[in-house]
């Protein structure tokens, strides 16, 4: 499995999208990577989610429409877009689109009024007033004025109507798994991060060894450069014309010595001679390379 956060903007985007349509039936593209609608029924009645996508998603949350519109404590005043659904609430790039979708369907599903009862709504009643507003507490309309001003009168009954509100209950669920799932990401990225470190450092090394042998490579092909010019069949033609004409410049000094008297006739034959055969054999071994030397240049012009 590839790491979150290795995964582009619009991979992110498209894996929302697609868990919009797995977890949720009836969803129809109304602008591609930008608008969807989901149709459910809710007390027989025929009801459409319009979910717009900004172009910042999943970075920013998305905007999500309910018609037809109804009273409901999750919707904005005087509107009908979603804006108190704990989903929403609690959004981050890491939420599920297709789960915030489905349990604000599930929601609409328990509380939204059935046609016969929106039928009543028309009633002034106070009774009616209160079932209208009531919608997170059916269990209010069954009391009587003095009940309900009991309740408002006692804390402890309000906690206790706190406590066995089944829609609460689901939302305090809903945050812990949301808890649960954050905390879960949050130990996959420090795995994720010491792995990044210990990469991190085998590349580090493989850098500095790299850049050793980088080094050596230099010094040794600049030995090699040196040990090329000094071997390479022109220079060792200069060194054999040079160490004729050393060899020449020997017997002349020995010749020289010789007529001055400093040298007797048996030295003056055996050193003379010697030098002069070694400039000999310097001098031809320095033109046959020399010959050597301009038939390969001449082949390979």
């Amino acid at each position: 499995m590839i790491p979150r956060q290795y995964y582009t903007e619009r991979d992110l985007r498209k894996r929302q999208i697609d868990a919009l349509k797995v977890f949720n039936d009836n969803v129809t593209e109304v602008k591609e990577h930008a608008e969807y609608k989901v149709e459910f029924m809710a007390n027989s009645r025929n009801m459409v989610l319009n979910i717009v996508l900004s172009p910042e998603f999943p970075n920013d949350k998305p905007a999500i429409f309910v018609n037809p519109v109804f009273n409901h404590p999750w919707l904005g005043e005087n509107s009908n877009q979603v804006v108190g659904a704990p989903g929403l609430l609690n959004y981050t790039v890491h939420s599920d689109l297709g789960r915030v979708v489905q349990a604000i369907i599930r929601e609409f599903q328990r509380s939204v009024p059935s046609i016969a009862n929106e039928d009543k709504s028309t009633d002034t009643s106070p009774q009616s007033h209160i079932s209208v507003n009531s919608l997170m507490f059916p269990e209010l309309s069954e009391l009587n004025i003095e009940e309900l001003q009991e309740i408002l009168e006692n804390p402890d009954l309000q906690d206790k109507l706190l406590e066995n509100n089944p829609q609460l209950a689901e939302i305090d669920q809903e945050t812990e798994e949301l808890m649960n799932s954050i905390e879960e990401i949050a130990q996959d990225n420090l795995t994720k991060q010491q792995m990044l470190d210990d990469m991190k450092s085998k590349v580090l090394e493989g850098i500095s060894t790299i850049v050793q042998m980088k080094m050596s490579y230099e010094d040794l092909n600049k030995r090699y450069q040196e040990l090329c010019e000094g071997y390479s069949p022109h220079r060792i033609r200069d060194c054999l014309k040079d160490a004729a004409i050393r060899a020449d410049e020997d017997a002349e000094a020995i010749a020289e010595q010789f007529l001055l008297g400093n040298v007797s006739v048996e030295t003056f034959v055996m050193k003379f001679a010697e030098k002069r055969a070694l400039g000999q054999a310097r001098r031809a071994r320095e033109e046959r390379l020399a010959h050597q030397l301009a038939q390969l240049d001449r082949a390979t012009t």
